[in-house]
């Protein structure tokens, strides 16, 4: 076992930001002796590895290993790259299939590292924060499309095919009375690696979670791990509480929980999406800033 020196004010790594230096350093070394064990060249640096096949973010390995003991970290790369192996020798091979098993899907923003970003150029912005990617779901793993993918395809055949099977893909929920104001939240999760993602078809998700359209002011959403999204129809005068509840759930579920995306708060209105959070990098803090007209409909809606 390895064991990182103690500090009092832990040192954390400028790229995989979930780690410690130490950790950081630790897990780069192993992925790059996973590698070299199976004859495979490869150049690890900050976030990214690179190998003739192209690259990979580390973001989402690290953010496993930092939940384990960092005895278990050789198993967890090893399975980590093997099913990545396994995606790729297992894609879909014709259109029909593929528009069979895509789905759109949020990633965040900084889910490509520069160096690949251009190959991804057809995903488009949600909000700070997310981004709307296309990937399809294998048995063993879900592999996100790259721009040559999607153009043997189409984009808008894709787009529509990823929409229809991500209203489709079941998933759980429970209404939650929020701790402040007793505020009404809806917490969806599930196994499906898509439940965050529904949040791009909020209005669709919502009418089948509550039997109601949402209201004309929209919805509060959060969106803080790939299996978890929580929202509230901004229809009660408890909403203030609901801005709180819900910006306290998903920072504390963005930190606790696998395939982290955002720990931001987001307003859906119309179709679009609008990030409520402001993050202060340097001070490591979290704000809720409205614009305002939203602020008029909380005003509003705290009144009645």
């Amino acid at each position: 076992m390895k064991f990182f020196r103690a500090k009092e004010k832990p040192q954390y790594d400028p790229d995989l930001t979930n780690l410690t230096v130490d950790q950081a350093e630790h897990l780069r070394q192993l992925v790059r002796r996973y590698h070299a064990d199976i004859g495979v060249q490869v150049t690890v640096s900050g976030q990214t590895l690179r190998r003739a096949e192209g690259t990979n973010n580390l973001y989402n390995l690290a953010e496993f290993c930092r939940r384990t003991d960092p005895s278990d970290w050789p198993g967890i790369v090893a399975r980590h790259f093997g099913s990545l192996t396994g995606a790729a020798r297992t894609m879909p091979g014709g259109a029909d299939e593929t528009l069979s098993r895509v789905y759109l899907r949020l990633v965040a923003d900084d889910a490509f590292p520069a160096e690949i970003a251009s190959a991804f150029s057809y995903t488009r912005p949600v909000a700070t924060g997310l981004l709307e990617a296309l990937s399809v779901d294998l048995p063993d793993a879900v592999r996100t499309l790259d721009d040559k993918a999607v153009a043997e395809v189409g984009l808008q055949r894709l787009r529509a095919a990823g929409r229809a099977n991500l209203i489709a893909d079941p998933v759980e929920y429970d209404v939650l009375q929020g701790p402040t104001e007793g505020s009404t939240l809806y917490a969806v999760h599930g196994d499906s690696m898509f439940v965050a993602s529904k949040a791009l078809v909020l209005d669709d998700l919502a009418r089948a979670v509550t039997g109601r359209e949402l209201p004309e002011e929209g919805a509060l959403f959060a969106a803080p791990s790939r299996e978890y999204l929580f929202f509230h129809p901004l229809t009660e005068a408890g909403v203030a509480g609901a801005v709180n509840d819900l910006a306290s759930m998903a920072l504390r579920v963005h930190q606790e929980n696998p395939g982290p995306l955002s720990p931001r708060l987001y307003w859906w209105h119309k179709g679009e999406v609008t990030n409520l959070t402001r993050i202060d990098e340097a001070e490591r803090s979290f704000s809720i800033e409205p614009p305002d007209e939203l602020m008029a409909v909380l005003r509003r809606l705290a009144g009645s």
